[in-house]
C-alpha cells in the first residue's frame, strides 16, 4: 500500500468514523428524548392511576355505599334543621334510620364478597383486621378533634384541661361528638375472621342454614335487649354501652350482629346478582312491602326482633337492588356518578359531610330561615361539599397521598 493510497483511505475512514459517531450521537439524543418522554408519560399515568379510584373496586357496592351515605347526610340534616318525624318532609322525604345498620351490613357484605373473590382467605382476614385497626385509630382521633372544636365554639374549654374529663373520654364515659358508629364496625371487622373460619369449616347446606338461623336470632335478640330492659340499662354503664344508648346513640353488640347478618347476605348474593332481572326487582319490592306490613301487625314483644332483622334486611336489599340497577344503565350511572364517588371514599365522606352540615347550620342560625330550607342547604352542602373534596383528591396526587396516610 502506497502512502498516498494509505493516507486517502485513512482520511476516508476518518470521515466515515466521524459520520458514524455523529449519527450515533443523534440517535442517542433521540433515544434520550424518547426515554424522557416515556418517563414523563409513565409518571403522568402513575399519577392518574393514583388519583383515580382503584380499578378493582366493585361499582354497585360503591353505589350502594354512596346511597347509604346520602341517606345518612339527609338524616343528620333533618336533625340539625329540627324537622319532626310527623311533618310532610319527615314522612315523605328520604327515609331515616336506614344508614347506620345499612352501612354495617354492607361492611359484612363486602367481607363476604372478598372471601368469594379471593382464594386465600388468610389474606382477607389480614386485610380486614388491618382496616379495623385503622378505623379505631380514626375514630379516636376524629372524636378528639371534634369534641375539642365543639367546646371551643361553645366557649366551654374548662373540661379540656381536666384529667378526669379526658379519662371519662377514654373509657367511653363521655358523649362523643362524631364517629360513634365506627366502633361497632371496627369490632365486627375484628371478629369477622372467626366468622369466616366457621362458615369455611361447614361442608353441608344444613350447617350453613343452622349458622344463618343462629346469626339471625342473635341479631334480633341483641336489638331486643333495650326494649326488654327499658330504663334499667341507663344505670349500668357497660350494659348501656353494649346494648342501650351505646356510643353516640349506636349500641355496640346489636350493630355488630347486623354486620354478621350482612355477611350472610353476601354469601348468598352471587346467584341473585347473576339472575338480576325484573322479577328479582319485583320480588325485593314485594319483600320490602311485606316486611313492613308484617311488623305493623306483629305483637309488640316480637316487634324489635322483626324490625332489626326482616325489616332491616328488606331495606338493605332494596338499596342493593337499586344500586345494581343504576350501575347497569350508563345514563343513570353517569347522572349519579357523584353518589358512587361518595361511596368510593366512604370514610372521608362520613367525616366531611358532618363538618359541612354543622358549619352551614351554625351560619344559618343568624337568619330567619325555615327548617325545610335549612335541611336543603345542609344536605346539599354535606353531599356536594364532600364531592368537591373528592374531586380535588383525584386531581392532586399529593393531596390523595396525604389523605391515604391518615387512612381516609
Amino acid at each position: 500500500m502506497t502512502p498516498v493510497i494509505g493516507s486517502a483511505m485513512a482520511e476516508a475512514r476518518t470521515k466515515t468514523g466521524a459520520a458514524r459517531r455523529a449519527r450515533d450521537i443523534a440517535r442517542s439524543d433521540t433515544g434520550a428524548r424518547g426515554t424522557a418522554r416515556t418517563a414523563r408519560a409513565g409518571a403522568r399515568a402513575a399519577t392518574l392511576r393514583l388519583a383515580k379510584p382503584q380499578a378493582e373496586r366493585i361499582a354497585y357496592i360503591d353505589m350502594a355505599r354512596g346511597l347509604f351515605l346520602v341517606l345518612m347526610a339527609s338524616t343528620h340534616a333533618m336533625t340539625l334543621a329540627g324537622i319532626p318525624a310527623t311533618s310532610a318532609l319527615g314522612r315523605w322525604g328520604l327515609p331515616r334510620g336506614w344508614a347506620s345498620t345499612g352501612l354495617t351490613m354492607l361492611c359484612g357484605f363486602m367481607v363476604a364478597t372478598l372471601c368469594r373473590q379471593t382464594v386465600d382467605h388468610a389474606r382477607v382476614r389480614e386485610r380486614v383486621v388491618r382496616r379495623a385497626k385503622q378505623l379505631l385509630a380514626m375514630m379516636f382521633a376524629s372524636n378528639v378533634v371534634m369534641v375539642t372544636i365543639r367546646h371551643l365554639v361553645s366557649h366551654e374549654t374548662k373540661p379540656l384541661f381536666t384529667l378526669a374529663w379526658w379519662w371519662q373520654f377514654l373509657v367511653l364515659g363521655t358523649e362523643w361528638s362524631i364517629s360513634g358508629i365506627l366502633l361497632p364496625i371496627a369490632l365486627f371487622l375484628l371478629i369477622s375472621p372467626a366468622l369466616i373460619r366457621v362458615l369455611d369449616a361447614g361442608r353441608s347446606r344444613l350447617h350453613a342454614v343452622m349458622i344463618a338461623a343462629a346469626v339471625t336470632l342473635c341479631t334480633g335478640a341483641a336489638w331486643s335487649v333495650r326494649a326488654v330492659a327499658g330504663e334499667s340499662l341507663v344505670h349500668r354503664h357497660v350494659l348501656d354501652l353494649l346494648f342501650g344508648s351505646g356510643l353516640g346513640g349506636f349500641p355496640v353488640v346489636p350493630i355488630v350482629s347486623s354486620g354478621a347478618l350482612g355477611f350472610l347476605v353476601g354469601r348468598l348474593w352471587q346467584p341473585l346478582r347473576d339472575r338480576f332481572d325484573t322479577r328479582t326487582c319485583l320480588a325485593i319490592g314485594v319483600f320490602f312491602v311485606a316486611a313492613g306490613q308484617v311488623t305493623s301487625v306483629a305483637p309488640a314483644v316480637v316487634g324489635p326482633l322483626l324490625t332489626r332483622t326482616v325489616v332491616d334486611l328488606s331495606h338493605f336489599l332494596l338499596i342493593m337492588a337499586l344500586a345494581l340497577a343504576v350501575t347497569r344503565w350508563s345514563s343513570s350511572r353517569r347522572a349519579l356518578g357523584f353518589v358512587s364517588a361518595l361511596g368510593s371514599c366512604s370514610l372521608l365522606t362520613f367525616l366531611l359531610h358532618r363538618i359541612f352540615e354543622q358549619v352551614l347550620n351554625l351560619g344559618l342560625k343568624h337568619f330567619d330561615v325555615s327548617g325545610e330550607l335549612v335541611y336543603a342547604a345542609c344536605l346539599s352542602g354535606g353531599v356536594f361539599g364532600s364531592v368537591a373534596v373528592i374531586v380535588l383528591r383525584r386531581r392532586f396526587a399529593a393531596w390523595n397521598r396525604a389523605l391515604r396516610a391518615v387512612y381516609l
